[in-house]
C-alpha cells in the first residue's frame, strides 16, 4: 500500500466511534506491519489473542460500513 492509503485508513481507522482505542491500537500497528508477537507484548497477551482482537475489530468495522451503505 502507499503511503497515501495507508494514511487514509489510518484516518478512517482513527476517527471510528465503533471501536475501542485498544482495537485501533492493534489495527494500525499492524498496518505497519508490526507482528502479532510484537503486538502482544505490549499488551501482556499472545499473538494469537492479538490476533481475534484484530479479526473482531475488522468484524465490527464492516457491519457498520454495510449498516451505512443500507441506509442509503
Amino acid at each position: 500500500m502507499s503511503n497515501k492509503t495507508v494514511s487514509y485508513f489510518a484516518l478512517i481507522i482513527n476517527n471510528s466511534k465503533e471501536l475501542n482505542k485498544k482495537e485501533k491500537e492493534i489495527l494500525l500497528a499492524r498496518m505497519r506491519k508490526k507482528t502479532l508477537k510484537k503486538i502482544g507484548r505490549k499488551y501482556k497477551v499472545t499473538g494469537e489473542r492479538i490476533r481475534q482482537i484484530e479479526k473482531e475489530a475488522i468484524l465490527k468495522f464492516i457491519k457498520k460500513t454495510c449498516q451505512l451503505l443500507l441506509l442509503d
